[in-house]
């Protein structure tokens, strides 16, 4: 980029040097030059001046798009699925001790869709789904427990309501009691009930179930396995009477 004499418009210019008082201002956004013509001393911004300029505008861009595909982080993510009737309705059905509304609203608060996020709602939904009967409730609820995710970490209240999804027939809620008895979360290790519940689970394809049974398999005795497919096999067989299953 060439630089002109504001004088004489020449172009046959040079750089000048700063003087001890110029030096001392900081950013230098703009550096002298001057006219071999003409001797006039002249001001021209600088490529650092220029640079700086272009990345704020950069930035500045940036953030529209970002806005306006985003949205504010306090304003709820728009969700076609959810109107304002339907969020009605569901807050109504929820009211009622529905829990399928219930387990809506606590997805809704935990990830901003239709309301804005509030982690202690979303809990609290939660709560009152898995209560209701919720089995999704029941299994992520028992879940964050046994993980310590967003709550204190209990395991007796985690095997409670991992216990009731399990006994209706969730099969990661299977899983994941497979593993607390396994590594003895909560209590003693207790591999006959770790090999059921993975059996169960591993009947519904829950990856990673058959390994796990197979695994604890090779600890039991003949009986215990004999024990634990039985009791399997009644759960399977009885979802009915899943519910009265020793704790």
């Amino acid at each position: 980029m060439f630089s002109k004499c504001p004088a004489c418009s020449s172009i046959n210019v040079r750089r000048s040097t700063l003087h001890p008082s110029e030096a001392l201002a900081k950013p230098r956004l703009r550096s002298p030059y001057r006219c071999r013509d003409c001797g006039e001393r002249f001001w021209v911004v600088s490529r650092r001046a220029n640079f700086l300029a272009s990345l704020a505008v950069f930035a500045i861009v940036t953030g529209i798009v970002a806005w306006n595909v985003v949205g504010s982080p306090e304003q709820p993510r728009r969700d076609p699925t959810v109107d304002s009737a339907s969020l009605s309705d569901t807050f109504t059905r929820a009211a009622r001790d529905d829990p399928i509304a219930e387990y809506k609203l606590a997805q809704m608060y935990a990830h901003g869709t239709g309301v804005a996020g509030n982690k202690k709602e979303a809990q609290a939904w939660l709560e009152r789904a898995a209560q209701h009967g919720s089995t999704e409730a029941q299994y992520e609820l028992g879940n964050a427990l046994r993980e310590g995710v967003g709550v204190v970490q209990d395991y007796e209240r985690a095997e409670k309501w991992l216990q009731l999804a399990a006994a209706t027939g969730n099969g990661d809620a299977q899983y994941a009691l497979g593993q607390m008895h396994r590594a003895g979360m909560g209590g003693p290790t207790d591999n006959v009930k770790a090999y059921m519940w993975f059996n169960l689970a591993a009947a519904q394809d829950v990856a990673g179930a058959a390994a796990q049974r197979d695994a604890v398999l090779r600890v039991l005795t003949p009986d215990q396995v004999l024990e634990a497919q039985a009791e399997a096999r009644r759960l399977s067989q009885s979802p009915e009477k899943q519910s009265a299953v020793a704790r």
